[in-house]
C-alpha cells in the first residue's frame, strides 16, 4: 500500500503539453501512461487530491479502470518535439521551451499512443477543504519534484499529518450505497453572502484542523466558521475571534444557548439544553481553543449567560 499526491482541478492540469483530463473531484481521477508513476498507483493506495495551493481531500483507490490502445493529442515544442515548455506571462513569443530554449507562439500538436487510467475513489472520499496547505503536504514527499501531477508520499508521514488535523483515514472498503432512489428536486432561494467568509473558514481550518472547538474531531462538511463577536455588528473576520463549530453547535452558540467559560475554558449549556441527551454530556467539556482572544470569549459568555436566568 502506497500514498500519492495527485494534482487535480481545472486549468492546473493543462501544462507541459497536456490538454486536460476529465476528473470528477470527489469521485474519480483520470491520468494516462505519459504521466510519471501512472502504472504504480494501485487499489487501496492512499491518495491526496490537491490544487496548486491546498489539499482538497483524501481517499483510497477503490478500483482502477484501464483503457489500452488509445491516442491523445499532445502539444510539443515545434523545434525539439518535446513537452518541456512554459507559457510566458507578458513576453512575446508566448512560449519558451525549457529544453532547447526556442521561443514560439503556437505549440505543435502530435498524436501519441497512451493507456488511460481512471482511479475511482468516491466511496472513501474525505473533504479537507484547505485544512492542509501544499507546503505542508510536500514535507511528506519522497522526491523533490514540484511539477509532477502524480508524486509519491511517505505513507506514515501522511497518516501523521492527517492525524494532526483530526482527519480519520479513509476506509479500505466503502459504505454500501442506498438501495432505493432518494427524493430530489430544486428550489430557488436568494441569500446574502458574507464577503471573505470562505477565506476566513480556510484560515481557521489551517489553524485548528478538522476540529469543532466544542465537540472535537468532525468531518469538514459539518464544520462552520463561527464569530465570537456578532458579524452583523462589526462585519470583520478577525482570526483570533473565530472558532470552528459543528453546524448544529454553531446555531446554538450563536443563539446564546451554549458558551465557553473563559476562566475554565469549559463548555457551559443553557438549562434548556441540559434536557437533551445528545447535548447534556457537553456540559463541562474542555474546549479546543487555540489562538483565540479570551476577551471575546468572555464577552460572548457574559451575553449568553445573562439570558439563562
Amino acid at each position: 500500500m502506497r500514498a500519492w499526491s495527485l494534482l487535480s482541478v481545472g486549468e492546473d492540469r493543462h501544462f507541459q503539453g497536456n490538454t486536460g483530463y476529465a476528473d470528477v473531484l470527489g469521485a474519480s481521477y483520470v491520468f494516462d501512461s505519459t504521466v510519471t508513476y501512472a502504472d504504480k498507483v494501485g487499489k487501496a493506495d492512499l491518495i491526496v487530491l490537491r490544487d496548486r495551493k491546498v489539499a482538497l481531500g483524501v481517499a483510497r483507490v477503490q478500483r482502477i479502470a484501464v483503457e489500452s490502445g488509445l491516442e491523445k493529442l499532445r502539444l510539443v515544442c515545434p523545434a525539439c518535439k518535446r513537452t518541456g515548455f512554459k507559457k510566458r506571462a507578458v513576453a512575446s513569443p508566448a512560449f519558451l521551451c525549457q529544453l532547447c530554449r526556442v521561443k514560439f507562439d503556437t505549440p505543435a500538436a502530435v498524436q501519441v499512443p497512451i493507456t488511460r487510467y481512471t482511479a475511482h475513489y468516491g466511496g472513501t472520499w474525505r473533504e479537507l477543504e484547505g485544512a492542509l496547505t501544499v507546503e505542508r503536504l510536500r514535507s511528506t514527499a519522497l522526491n523533490r519534484s514540484t511539477q509532477q501531477s502524480i508524486s509519491p508520499l511517505d505513507l506514515g508521514r501522511v497518516e501523521e499529518l492527517l492525524a494532526g488535523v483530526a482527519v480519520p483515514l479513509p476506509p479500505t472498503a466503502p459504505a454500501a450505497p442506498p438501495t432505493a432512489p432518494l427524493p430530489a428536486g430544486r428550489r430557488r432561494q436568494l441569500v446574502q453572502v458574507r464577503t471573505g467568509q470562505q477565506a476566513f473558514r480556510t484560515a481557521l481550518l489551517q489553524r485548528d484542523g478538522l476540529v469543532c472547538a466544542i465537540t472535537g474531531a468532525c468531518p469538514a462538511e459539518a464544520l462552520q466558521a463561527a464569530h465570537l463577536r456578532q458579524f452583523a455588528k462589526h462585519e470583520k473576520h478577525n482570526l483570533d475571534e473565530g472558532i470552528l463549530l459543528r453546524a448544529d453547535v454553531h446555531v446554538l452558540f450563536d443563539r446564546g444557548l451554549m458558551a465557553v467559560d473563559p476562566s475554565t475554558k469549559q463548555v457551559c449549556l443553557a438549562p434548556v439544553l441540559r434536557a437533551y441527551e445528545s447535548y447534556a454530556p457537553l456540559e463541562g467539556r474542555p474546549t479546543a481553543l487555540v489562538g483565540v482572544d479570551l476577551v471575546a470569549v468572555k464577552q460572548h459568555f457574559a451575553a449568553a449567560a445573562a439570558t439563562w436566568a
